[in-house]
């Protein structure tokens, strides 16, 4: 493997790339390096009815056992059970899905998904949390799609924060849905989804109003043809839906610190049968230092934005292994407020045939939230699940 540490600068994947470097640009502007909270003590008056818990996503990801496959179906994140997340595990459920066509459904072989994903339950009277999912429909040949939606603070148990954030829950992707374009081949399913160059997904912007808050996000699901000539014309046609899932945060205290991590890796051309899997991004690209508030003694990492953008030197896709994303808070200090996050995307396209050599150049944007007073307890799991989709039980000890 070669790996190249490109902070903020790299060129991958034509003018989708570039867009999204500026909604990352976007993102910073409007948070600021860091926005600390004032000195209150206490939730803002009238506002006990807000959720002061919540599941904090820090990382997600699918994996098939066994082969790699095209994506029709990508979709990770935690969903609650009733209006406010509450103590009881049956409160919250990880949602998962994965289907990669003929050869992992059973009409032709099968295959077992695997998911992961990292996450905090984070409880704290300072803080108040909503969830929200933004639809996009993502139509060829763009591979990129943003959507917005106003929320209602009050409605939401927002109402009357000092400041405000958003953090990526989760994303899901599929390609099995009505196609509009007329110009689509008939014979091809597109529930068998296509051979792909990444995907990504996150926060453009978050403005408050009146009483309000204007949310904007953006994904990428990024085809690119292969050994199959069906799909390929399909793929030139082809509409996706996609669901971004995202975390409202209201802050009376604390602070909301963002960076962005951006690196390439580079593997040699596997062998064409089972090669081996790819190792991850080596130590010193993962690792990144953010400067949060000083004096803090509660934190978390979580995600605003990534992007995984595969065979940039070419325009060709592949069927994927794996497509992952995560940052973990290795150390804080909460005297200094200096906090060491390890940034992790990963990607593999090794199975029984691999036609592309891997090149992978990973974006995410990372937040560091941070509070006077609450708890926080750590997460993680690894999970297989029959294809389709599945509902797994968070209980706030999961271990891989």
């Amino acid at each position: 493997m070669k790996s190249v540490p490109v902070r903020r600068s790299f060129e991958c994947g034509g003018r989708s790339a570039r867009l999204f470097h500026v909604l990352l640009a976007v993102v910073l502007s409007s948070a600021g390096p860091s926005c600390e909270g004032g000195g209150e003590t206490g939730p803002p008056a009238g506002l006990e009815e807000g959720c002061h818990r919540a599941v904090i996503t820090s990382g997600f990801g699918l994996r098939w056992a066994t082969l790699n496959h095209r994506i029709s179906l990508w979709s990770v994140y935690p969903r609650l059970e009733g209006p406010c997340l509450g103590a009881s595990p049956g409160d919250r459920v990880l949602s998962v899905g994965c289907v990669g066509g003929p050869w992992s459904t059973g009409h032709i072989g099968t295959d077992t998904p695997w998911a992961s994903y990292e996450y905090w339950i984070l409880e704290s009277p300072l803080a108040a949390f909503s969830t929200v999912s933004v639809p996009i429909t993502i139509d060829a040949p763009s591979a990129f799609g943003t959507g917005s939606v106003r929320i209602d603070l009050a409605r939401s148990g927002l109402r009357g924060y000092q400041r405000y954030a958003a953090l990526l829950l989760g994303l899901r992707l599929e390609t099995g849905v009505k196609q509009n374009d007329p110009l689509y081949p008939p014979e091809y399913d597109p529930s068998w989804g296509y051979t792909s160059r990444g995907i990504g997904a996150g926060i453009v912007d978050l403005d408050t109003g009146d009483g309000t808050l204007d949310l904007a996000v953006w994904a990428r699901f990024e085809h690119g043809p292969s050994d199959r000539a069906d799909m390929n014309r399909a793929l030139q046609h082809a509409r996706t839906r996609a669901v971004v899932h995202v975390l409202l945060v209201g802050l009376s205290s604390g602070a909301y610190t963002a960076e962005t991590v951006s690196y390439r890796l580079e593997y040699p051309k596997p062998r064409r049968f089972f090669a081996p899997d790819y190792p991850h991004a080596p130590e010193e690209l993962r690792r990144i230092e953010i400067q949060g508030a000083a004096g803090l003694p509660v934190a978390v990492a979580g995600l605003s934005g990534f992007d995984l953008c595969l065979f940039g030197s070419s325009n060709r896709g592949d069927y994927v292994r794996e497509l992952s994303a995560s940052v973990r808070l290795v150390s804080y200090d909460p005297g200094t407020g200096r906090v060491l996050l390890d940034v992790d995307g990963f990607a593999s396209n090794v199975g029984l045939l691999t036609y592309e050599t891997m090149e992978n150049d990973v974006s995410a944007t990372v937040v560091v939230l941070q509070v006077p007073e609450g708890r926080a307890t750590a997460g993680r799991l690894n999970r297989a699940f029959e294809t389709g989709e599945a509902l797994i039980e968070l209980n706030g000890r999961d271990q891989p």
